[in-house]
């Protein structure tokens, strides 16, 4: 739904909400556009069309505003949504592009996904860069770890010659999402990073 709006929306000022009410989540999209989405079937070799056919199959119920500018849909949840405490982590280059990003369940998680994710930018960068920044990891890491322990954003900007990165984590709230593959973030079941 909110690709639609963002494709094929008249405005730049597009909304997204998520809320829960008695044993159900609805999603609505508003894009101020009159125009309401249709429902295609689109053939096998198509690679566009299929977006409101996956919120018909999935959603107990969906459909727009009176004047068409809002889509809606309701998605059944058997069991009390509670949101679960995490950390949001992104490593992004010094220009801001962004290089990687995981949502963890616990600080010494979080940690461990950014002492991995930089073994793989540091030997992507320069093979006698990667000695150095190794050395870093394993020396680095402990004010961050006491930051995320503590309910605490942290910014790490290492640099590697002319290399500079940025790491950030934070504590967020996650919404549990049921079933799919892969499992979605902070899934009961799944790999573990250990």
């Amino acid at each position: 739904m909110a690709t639609n709006a963002i494709r094929y929306g008249e405005t730049e000022d597009v909304s997204f909400s998520v809320s829960y009410w008695r044993g159900e989540v609805r999603i609505e999209v508003a894009d101020g556009t009159p125009d309401r989405p249709q429902v295609k079937r689109p053939g096998a070799d198509e690679e566009s069309g299929r977006g409101m056919l996956i919120v018909e199959a999935l959603a107990e119920d969906w459909g727009t505003s009176e004047e068409g500018t809002l889509t809606w849909c309701t998605i059944a949840v058997p069991e009390p949504v509670v949101p679960r405490p995490g950390f949001w982590c992104e490593w992004r280059q010094e220009d801001g592009q962004q290089l990687s990003l995981a949502a963890m369940s616990t600080p010494d998680r979080a940690i461990r996904w950014a002492r991995i994710q930089m073994r793989v930018i540091a030997s992507a960068i320069d093979a006698s860069v990667v000695g150095y920044v190794w050395d870093w990891l394993s020396d680095g890491w402990h004010e961050p770890a006491e930051a995320l322990k503590n309910g605490e954003e942290f910014t790490l900007p290492p640099s590697a010659g002319p290399y500079k990165f940025v790491w950030h984590a934070r504590p967020v709230r996650f919404v549990p999402l049921v079933g799919g593959n892969p499992l979605p973030h902070l899934a009961e079941e799944g790999p573990e990073w250990d």
